[in-house]
């Protein structure tokens, strides 16, 4: 049982690393694409939420967000203010659909590609929550106490969008993708648990000392 057990894990292991060798060039390649759902997603938000910000658009592999917050800059003459644009580079929170993708493709479930195409959705809502997080972290950061004078942030509030970017990009990023393999990928989990299972009784049964009759 342990050896099926680990043939299971290994070919799905082995069939993951091969896809994600195939995807990962294919994804980097398509960022710019894959990009605009999330920017617009995350721009839409901020100019809601925010009087601030300008425009935003994508530029290359960047998301850029154009902002009104005034910012110390070195100019030929000494520091002069200029309004403050932020970037947020994709592909450090976009790799998740191609690890999604590589792990689908390994275990190919029941309607596999409905489920990876539903999981690449709700990254992109992830993605822009990222990107929402990673532009206010440079505007609190890179603006210095001139923006935040402007902005009026308290230190508190500068607080929580800093732990918001490490949750939502160091966190999230890497964890999602592999919690939405689990949620569409159950039988799979659920036959390793099962093996597992079978295999206590019959391990407790070889270590159990054996009586000789008389």
């Amino acid at each position: 049982m342990e050896r099926m057990r680990a043939t299971l894990v290994g070919r799905f292991l082995l069939l993951a690393v091969l896809a994600l060798i195939v995807l990962v060039p294919l994804w980097y390649m398509a960022s710019p694409t894959f990009a605009r759902p999330p920017t617009w997603i995350a721009g839409t938000a901020m100019e809601k939420m925010f009087s601030w910000v300008k425009s935003f658009e994508v530029r290359g592999i960047q998301s850029v967000l154009h902002t009104a917050v005034q910012a110390r800059a070195r100019g030929p003459a000494g520091d002069v203010l200029v309004e403050l644009t932020t970037r947020a580079s994709y592909p450090v929170l976009g790799y998740g659909i191609a690890l999604l993708w590589a792990m689908m493709l390994a275990s190919r479930p029941r309607m596999w590609v409905l489920k990876a195409l539903a999981g690449t959705v709700i990254l992109f809502f992830f993605q822009a929550l990222g990107i929402c997080f990673t532009w206010l972290k440079d505007v609190v950061v890179l603006s210095g106490p001139t923006g935040s004078e402007y902005l009026g942030y308290s230190r508190f509030t500068a607080n929580a969008i800093l732990y918001g970017y490490q949750f939502s990009v160091l966190m999230m990023t890497p964890m999602l993708p592999i919690l939405l393999w689990l949620l569409f990928n159950k039988r799979f989990v659920a036959s390793l648990w099962l093996e597992a299972a079978l295999e206590g009784p019959g391990e407790q049964a070889k270590a159990a000392p054996r009586t000789v009759a008389k």
